[in-house]
């Protein structure tokens, strides 16, 4: 969980600086987020896959299994990320004005996001390793890096935004600039730590079986994850024509809500890797039991975090820009949403069962009715022909957040990914 906080930490202290420079950055660095979630889901591809594979065989004591799960896992992560990383940065410009961007939104963020986009393969790169950790147990060394990271792109951040110390003033782009730098150094010393540990060694033949399982797996959780982002890009692309306010006020509800997913993916992490770990040591009862666990911890937290995010709205969106209508349509968006928290609790422990045993399907199925047909058609209807304006995109997305969990539901209780087969550990034991 600590180390979520700190990773979340990153955007939302980028988002903090900029908020001084007025609704236009604010509203391209939200935008640009909503670009780069898209392409960093992407890399979920590789890392659930790493991370199914790689807890089994941490489970059947196979050392060399979570090498070889680790080494395929990057060499698939980089060679899947240059394609996009290259025509995105072509393009930067360009992906901003498609969603209706003001000029003066598509110039601030031109530069912060073609500069992300261009360490695309490192960030994927980075989410293989952290699943290395996460599928070992060993959440300590990477929280402890991200704190490092963190503190390095704290400092980095005001320096290079409005040019202190001499430097030139690079808005948004220096933004970006903090975060590659301090995002860079986390990865080489995750690098190093699980090389000294005799786990990262890139040398050897590629296997077609090793990586027909690590996409097999990965492949449903990667369009699950980027339909999520994909759907939240379409969705910024509607509110952005109701004003350069609201596109700024989505962005920052974004980022608030993001904080939930702090906890929320810290017990999901924990719920994947003893998923994992117990089905490869053929123990379906604990992974039953700790999948019981994440639900009754994640519905108490959701439970005492409702009525403090909606009391505290307007306050916390204050916090980033203190513009009367963006503190109007962020407090709408969080009110909106606020009463959905519980489902979302019960959604990630529904998920991180299914994800943790390799059975990645019914969650890629709940991810892709609940955004494609409920969200983006149910935004447009209550926005537009109902004449909501943006609170009836807020209200989409509650809807879609409310079908989702019930597919999940049904995908979890009839069991079958207790008996989800991932041969790594034997194909791959010493």
């Amino acid at each position: 969980m600590i180390g979520q906080v700190l990773y979340t930490m990153l955007t939302v202290v980028d988002l903090f600086w900029v908020g001084r420079l007025g609704p236009a950055t604010v509203a391209a660095v939200a935008l640009g987020g909503s670009v780069l979630a898209v392409l960093y889901s992407a890399g979920q591809v590789f890392m659930v896959g790493v991370l199914a594979t790689a807890s089994r065989a941490a489970g059947a004591d196979s050392r060399t299994g979570v090498r070889e799960s680790l080494r395929h896992g990057l060499l698939l992560a980089v060679a899947g990320s240059i394609p996009p990383a290259v025509i995105g940065v072509l393009l930067s410009g360009s992906i901003l004005g498609w969603f209706g961007a003001a000029p003066d939104v598509v110039f601030a963020g031109r530069g912060y996001l073609a500069i992300l986009l261009a360490v695309l393969p490192g960030f994927f790169a980075g989410m293989v390793l952290y699943a290395g950790f996460q599928a070992l147990g060993d959440t300590r060394t990477p929280m402890l890096v991200s704190l490092a990271t963190n503190v390095v792109n704290f400092v980095l951040d005001p320096i290079l935004i409005f040019g202190w110390l001499g430097l030139p003033r690079m808005g948004a782009a220096g933004a970006a600039l903090a975060t590659v730098l301090s995002q860079t150094g986390g990865l080489v010393a995750m690098a190093m730590i699980l090389r000294g540990r005799g786990l990262l060694n890139l040398r050897g033949p590629v296997s077609r079986d090793a990586c027909r399982t690590i996409i097999g797996i990965g492949a449903p959780a990667g369009l699950q994850n980027v339909t999520r982002p994909l759907t939240g890009m379409l969705t910024m692309g509607i509110v952005t024509r109701f004003g350069t306010e609201a596109t700024a006020a989505f962005g920052i509800g974004l980022r608030l809500l993001q904080l939930m997913y702090i906890y929320l993916g810290g017990l999901g992490s924990a719920g994947q890797t003893v998923v994992g770990q117990s089905l490869g040591q053929h123990k379906p009862e604990l992974a039953t039991r700790a999948s019981h666990l994440v639900l009754r911890i994640a519905f108490l937290l959701q439970l005492a975090v409702m009525p403090v995010l909606f009391l505290l709205a307007p306050v916390l969106v204050r916090v980033f820009n203190d513009n009367a209508d963006v503190v109007r349509y962020g407090t709408q968006y969080l009110r909106v949403l606020t009463p959905m928290l519980i489902v979302v609790g019960l959604s990630t422990g529904w998920e991180s069962a299914q994800r943790g045993a390799g059975d990645t399907t019914p969650p890629m199925i709940a991810a892709l009715v609940s955004n494609w047909l409920i969200k983006i058609p149910v935004a447009l209807l209550f926005a537009r022909v109902f004449g909501l304006g943006v609170i009836g995109v807020w209200l989409g997305i509650g809807a879609s957040i409310v079908i989702e969990a019930a597919i999940l539901a049904v995908g979890y209780y009839r069991g079958r990914w207790l008996h989800k087969e991932v041969k790594w550990e034997t194909a791959r034991a010493e």
